[in-house]
């Protein structure tokens, strides 16, 4: 049975807040090694910004390729619900997971990048290329959100996302038949 939309919210908020601190603690010493590029300056600290920004950025991207590839993520795991392949019914595969994490994480630029410039805080207006980037990030914003609540229309109960990965998220279920069965939601 395909997960309730407001399992895979909780989830998705569990693991977006591990993933946040995950950042965190990674930044702060790619923080320190971009000071250092600046300090150094011209190509070197272009080079370095670069190398940096994918680096965090790979922090978030590896958080949910890994996890989608074990099937679980950790809020996954703590609602009792299970993200594998349509095809083949088994965890996703590396690349499969890896694609998904991607568009979790272009998603969440988005809707990031449209709260900040649509919010304000600006002592002046939007220049122009600002206000760009505010219509393409609130259009990529709404359609993640058009995507999840695709989940309510589909007869099979999934996101759009869901259909364009090949994934299925359903809930775990502890068999009647096995009574004595230590379980938690940790899979332990």
């Amino acid at each position: 049975m395909a997960a309730p939309l407001w399992r895979r919210g909780v989830a998705s908020g569990v693991d977006w807040t591990l993933a946040f601190f995950s950042f965190l603690i990674v930044g702060y010493p790619l923080g320190m090694i971009q000071t250092l590029g600046d300090a150094i300056g011209g190509i070197t600290s272009d080079l370095i910004f670069l190398l940096t920004q994918i680096a965090g950025a790979g922090v978030i991207v590896g958080y949910f390729a890994y996890f989608f590839y074990t099937g679980h993520t950790l809020g996954m795991r703590a609602l009792d619900i299970h993200v594998f392949s349509a095809r083949t019914g088994r965890d996703p595969h590396l690349v499969r997971a890896t694609v998904r994490g991607l568009v979790a994480f272009a998603f969440f630029i988005a809707a990031i990048d449209a709260y900040g410039l649509s919010r304000g805080g600006y002592a002046e207006e939007l220049t122009s290329k600002q206000a760009l980037w505010r219509t393409i990030a609130l259009s990529v914003t709404g359609v993640a959100l058009a995507g999840q609540l695709w989940k309510l229309v589909d007869p099979a109960g999934k996101t759009l996302w869901d259909r364009l990965t090949g994934l299925v998220v359903v809930e775990d279920v502890v068999p009647t038949s096995m009574p004595d069965r230590l379980w938690s939601p940790w899979g332990t």
